[in-house]
């Protein structure tokens, strides 16, 4: 893994400026017509918007907003100088709006989401989204989750079609399929250990 002077932040208040250079500038640089989401897709209320409508001004605004209240969850991948270089989105599945679980999952307020990977062009293809979903998963476990639930096509190897984790990136990490046939993919799930706590 060759990801030497990386470090693996949680997203706070304190990681905006850096947040929205990687969003303004990196991490679309080379597909532009993704830009100007803003990881706002996955908990943007799409029963009373219409995403199309809602523009790359607003997507950020919307961003900033959630960062200061502590809203906009996940982890940051930050290099040796303070530039964020990749992103994970992990919060509470309750947050998520994109899946169709058939009403709130049994445990919901226990139960963490991971929705999306971004990593910077130069940072592609050396082990960034390994160390991010550790991190992630190490987030959500410090957070008092119990698990967490993630989506993925099995057999899609487009990098853009994997922006919410490949299949086998998850089964590597141990996640198993939880329930199939979501909107062409499966939903997988890990049970979360607590730092600290011992192996069951």
């Amino acid at each position: 893994m060759d990801n030497q002077g990386i470090s693996i932040q949680p997203m706070a208040p304190a990681w905006q400026a850096a947040w929205l250079d990687f969003f303004d500038h990196v991490a679309f640089a080379d597909n532009p017509r993704w830009a100007g989401c803003y990881c706002q897709f996955p908990t943007a209320d799409h029963q009373a918007i219409d995403w199309k409508d809602c523009s790359a001004a607003d997507n950020r605004a919307r961003a900033c907003t959630r960062i200061g209240a502590g809203h906009q969850h996940g982890v940051v991948a930050v290099d040796e100088g303070g530039r964020v270089v990749g992103w994970c989105h992990a919060g509470p599945r309750a947050d998520v709006t994109i899946w169709d679980d058939e009403g709130d999952p049994a445990g919901a307020s226990r139960l963490g989401a991971i929705t999306c990977f971004v990593v910077a062009p130069g940072w592609r293809g050396r082990g960034m989204s390994q160390a991010l979903l550790r991190g992630a998963c190490d987030q959500l476990a410090a957070e008092g989750f119990e698990a967490v639930q993630a989506w993925a096509r099995p057999g899609e190897t487009s990098p853009t079609a994997n922006h919410a984790g490949s299949f086998t990136l998850y089964q590597r990490a141990g996640f198993t399929v939880w329930r199939d046939g979501v909107d062409g993919g499966v939903l997988l799930r890990l049970r979360l250990q607590r730092p600290g706590a011992p192996a069951p």
